[in-house]
């Protein structure tokens, strides 16, 4: 068949039947009488009377066979489905239509103008659109966004009424577009209700750039292939809803820039505010809030596109899990005008120091040192007259470690201990997932093989590096290794820049464990020795970190603990290793909330509050050797909060914010799209619902169906003359010509 047929049928490989055309001829041709002339007085009178008619009756005979041919043809045409290029709706505004409405629910669609927001305007118009359809036109509802379900009206639906329902209890969401996605469940729903031809696809969008402007790269291919399927398979229309020059500012960011938030010390919180606006941004209050408490406010000015940090130093005054919210003063977008962050503030933190080597020389124990640095007011007899410190060390020996409850502790210090059992390490794992931390010093008791096969496991334990042999000799100290912190990058030594007298730079060790295998990529090292091998590295497991320091935390194997920068640098990497349990928990919209649990609670029933005030139950599900849950995705804005039952009984806090990426609202002209995200493609633009008449005015797509309908009703009345013509041609042939049935009529009238 050629492939041009497929222009102008549906079905071009129905049109091999129009061979059958000719069966009247051929078999007119077969039966045609055949005669032998024999000389007849009688038959002399009966030529001279056949030889008057036989003009007529040759006429009629061929009439009949040529409708007869024509019957054929016309059944065969109608069942290959004409498509019609049409120009205007003559032929097929009597059929039904298939409508997908796809409307943009995303967070720019927030966006006030005046009273308004736009997307009330965009119902509003998709509301125009689904009550002009008509008997026998059915719809389906799609919306663009990043949170589920997208596709609304799933199955075509004809009643006018359910969609207009389903379309009133939309709302915008506070999440991004997720063009792409959106476009690529529209597609399959135009294979829906086959036996209407006639579909229409309407997208209502403001069109924003930050959606829309893709590039000329991957996604900018999707999206042209995307719209150039729709649009091969039904009528597109794209209809702005948009807003031209709309201004906005936002909260974008807000953390607490200490490890471990304690009661009554001035904590530091960072909040980021943008003006994505094209003009300047005066006199913006900005607040921030503790508990929904009013603690502090600045008034903002910033030039357009400028963007801004400001450091707030709240107090509190006691422990337990806190809300802190951004907020900034009202403006077009709603949305991105308020972020929020949870803290766990602690009174104390509890530091558990695990003994691995016993009385001997010096000091006597290898946590000696670690506790003074942790507690500097610690004496044997006792805390020494003033204020109580913040970190509370407890020191137990490796052989008590498996007894210990460490929900009780924020930190876990390993002092040369020799190995760990696997039971020891189970408790362990459980302990970091869940926020804890662990630190691993060296020493010559630690069994590095031992290590390596129970805590690295080939990268997927918790060491965070593999642990080689031994380098330097602390006896003769021959070699001198000597700390080198870079660009002071990591957290752990970041509070040493600009602080020379602390004397990071000139510790001394004279022996260490060489280590390998480390997330290089990852930026993992915190702290190296000045020949560039890693002094402390780190690595996030869970919720918690665990950090491997490569010498000792006594006198054995360095001058370490007698230097300055010890006591600094231990406080910093408690601080480090203890900051999973801050509450810091941020989620973006549209992202599940996850947490570990113990085990204890496996199979529980988790109660999960909302912003909005609605409560939800979840189950907690044992994975491994621990409990966890899962929530989401969270679709509100705000702080959720999980309710653990017992034994556990413990609550989590997660800060759910908005994603910026649509708080810039500027958006794309016609020209614009036109000429970028459309370029090459045949769609309607429109900034309000276009008429069916003017999209056919403007658009000429093939529509399959459109001759059919008349030529089965063409067949039907053929069908009934020719059975008349065949009982009497002459009242026949005034059904079918009634022109050359007078001229027939008037010539026999003349010739009788």
């Amino acid at each position: 068949m050629f492939p041009w047929l497929a222009n102008l049928f549906a079905s071009p490989s129905l049109l091999w039947w129009l061979g059958l055309a000719g069966a009247p001829l051929v078999i007119h041709l077969l039966y045609r009488r055949k005669f032998r002339e024999t000389p007849w007085a009688a038959m002399k009178f009966l030529l001279e009377a056949a030889r008057k008619n036989a003009r007529r009756l040759r006429l009629e005979q061929l009439l009949l066979l040529a409708l007869r041919m024509l019957l054929i043809l016309l059944a065969v045409m109608a069942l290959a489905e004409p498509l019609v290029h049409q120009a205007g709706s003559f032929f097929q505004s009597g059929l039904p239509v298939h409508r997908v409405i796809v409307l943009d629910a995303s967070a720019s669609q927030g966006a006030q103008v005046g009273d308004e927001a736009l997307f009330t305007r965009a119902k509003r118009l998709a509301r125009e659109i689904i009550e002009r359809g008509r008997p026998g036109d059915a719809v389906n509802l799609v919306r663009l966004s990043a949170l589920p379900p997208r596709v609304i009206v799933q199955t075509p639906s004809f009643s006018t009424q359910s969609v207009l329902d389903e379309l009133d209890r939309l709302e915008v969401s506070p999440a991004p577009a997720r063009l792409l996605a959106g476009l690529e469940e529209t597609v399959p729903l135009l294979k829906t209700a086959p036996e209407i031809s006639r579909k229409e696809v309407y997208l209502l969008s403001d069109y924003q750039r930050a959606t829309w402007d893709l590039g000329a790269g991957d996604e900018g291919a999707r999206l042209r292939g995307l719209l150039k399927k729709i649009g091969d398979s039904a009528e597109l229309v794209l209809i702005d809803t948009g807003e031209p020059g709309l201004a906005n500012a936002g909260v974008t960011g807000i953390e607490s820039l200490e490890s471990v938030a304690i009661v009554n010390r001035p904590l530091r919180i960072r909040v980021g505010v943008r003006n994505f606006a094209s003009e300047p941004l005066a006199d913006r209050e900005l607040q921030l809030l503790v508990d929904d408490r009013l603690v502090d406010r600045r008034t903002l000015s910033m030039a357009a596109g400028a963007e801004t940090s400001e450091l707030f130093s709240p107090l509190i005054d006691n422990s337990g899990l806190h809300r802190v919210e951004a907020r900034l003063g009202d403006d077009a977008l709603s949305f991105d005008n308020r972020r929020w962050l949870t803290l766990a503030v602690k009174d104390r933190v509890r530091v558990l120091c695990v003994n691995g080597r016993g009385t001997g020389r010096g000091t006597g124990k290898g946590t000696d040192f670690l506790q003074l640095a942790l507690s500097p007011q610690t004496r044997r007899g006792g805390l020494t007259s003033g204020e109580r410190s913040v970190v509370e060390p407890v020191v137990i020996n490796d052989t008590e470690f498996g007894g210990q409850d460490l929900s009780l502790f924020d930190c876990v210090w390993f002092c040369n201990v020799r190995r760990l059992t696997e039971r020891e390490l189970a408790l362990l794992d459980s302990f970091v997932r869940q926020g804890g931390g662990v630190v691993f010093g060296m020493g010559d008791q630690v069994q590095a093989r031992d290590y390596n096969d129970l805590l690295y496991r080939d990268g997927q334990g918790l060491l965070p590096a593999r642990l080689g042999e031994r380098q330097g000799d602390p006896n003769q100290r021959d070699s001198v290794y000597r700390f080198d912190p870079g660009d002071f990058a990591h957290p752990v030594v970041g509070a040493f820049q600009g602080n020379p007298d602390a004397g990071l730079e000139s510790t001394i060790s004279y022996a260490r464990l060489a280590v390998s295998g480390w997330d290089e990529a990852a930026g993992r090292v915190a702290l190296r020795y000045d020949d560039g091998a890693p002094a402390i590295v780190e690595k996030p497991v869970g919720l918690g970190r665990v950090i491997l320091v490569t010498t000792s935390l006594d006198e054995q194997w360095s001058l370490w603990p007698l230097w300055p920068s010890f006591v600094p640098l231990v406080q910093e990497i408690t601080q480090v290793a203890s900051s999973g349990r801050a509450g810091q928990r941020g989620r973006l919209v549209g992202e599940s909330l996850e947490a570990p649990l113990p085990a204890a609670v496996a199979d529980s029933s988790i109660e999960v509050q909302q912003p909005g005030g609605e409560r939800d139950q979840v189950r907690a599900t044992l994975r491994g050797t621990e409990a966890g849950f899962v929530f989401g995705p969270a679709n509100q804005l705000g702080i959720y909060e999980a309710r653990v039952p017992p034994p556990s009984l413990k609550t989590e806090l997660f800060a759910v914010n908005f994603d910026t990426v649509e708080s810039r609202l500027a958006n794309f002209t016609s020209e614009e799209l036109r000429e970028g995200p459309l370029a090459g493609l045949d769609v309607t633009l429109g900034r309000t619902a276009v008429e069916p008449e003017a999209q056919s005015a403007t658009a000429f797509r093939p529509v399959s169906g459109g001759l059919t309908r008349p030529l089965l009703y063409l067949l039907l009345y053929l069908l009934f003359v020719e059975q008349a013509m065949a009982w009497n041609f002459q009242a026949g042939l005034w059904l079918l010509c009634p022109p050359l049935a007078a001229l027939l009529w008037w010539r026999s009238g003349r010739q009788a």
